[in-house]
């Protein structure tokens, strides 16, 4: 039986090889220039593809972020609307309105005319105002005309029969294509329901008692050289 430590192990190799110069050397290890090489080329390859090419060998997303300048630029147009819708808004709501003057004349019986009344500053007219006026107001405050209703303002006393007549300004903010005939007629018959609930110390003849859109100038006339 042949002894196995006799046999020695071939540790080096006698033939040549292609890529050795030397006949005996240690086993030939794996050669990665050309792998190397290779990749190379392939890098070099990828890089002389399209732009457009490229990106399909980048699966990455890019997130991509509005500048500051945009931003402001998209708040700034965004207030300067809203500016415009509010003015638009509040041109048609107010400015778009017209004042609307009535006389009104509620007959009072009694009481009985005198001197004193003739005279807007005697102690008998300003009570009589008072009293008129609080009556008008608070008979269009609780009406569905609240909004447009402005004030009231006694302007003259003047005899009538059983009684007198007490002439009062009422002033209204309507839109300036309302017709002034048909607000008119609703104003009048506000008042004179309001005349019907009143419970206070004039007794009023609610039937004698009209809303004219008549004379109006003159009248204000007399309220301009009062205030």
């Amino acid at each position: 039986m042949k002894d196995l430590h006799t046999t020695p192990f071939p540790s080096r190799h006698t033939s040549q090889c292609d890529s050795c110069v030397f006949q005996q050397h240690s086993l030939c290890s794996p050669d990665f220039t050309q792998a190397l090489v290779g990749g190379q080329k392939g890098y070099q390859t990828h890089r002389d593809l399209p732009w457009d090419l490229q990106k399909i060998h980048q699966p990455s997303i890019q997130e991509r972020h509005l500048e500051p300048w945009k931003i402001a630029l998209i708040v700034i147009g965004t207030a300067v609307a809203a500016a415009i819708t509010i003015g638009v808004l509040v041109y048609f709501l107010a400015y778009d309105q017209k004042l609307f003057y009535y006389s009104g004349n509620v007959k009072i019986t009694n009481i009985r005319y005198n001197n004193e009344l003739s005279r807007q500053s005697s102690g008998r007219f300003r009570d009589l105002s008072e009293r008129v006026e609080r009556l008008i107001d608070k008979t269009f405050y609780n009406s569905i005309l609240r909004k447009k209703y402005i004030r009231s303002r006694l302007i003259r006393v003047s005899p009538d029969a059983d009684g007198v007549m007490a002439e009062a300004l009422l002033t209204f903010w309507f839109s300036s294509t309302d017709s002034r005939e048909a607000l008119r007629e609703k104003v009048e018959r506000i008042l004179r329901r309001g005349l019907r609930k009143y419970t206070g110390p004039l007794r009023i003849n609610v039937r004698s008692s009209t809303i004219s859109s008549k004379y109006i100038t003159s009248l204000l006339k007399v309220v301009l050289a009062l205030d």
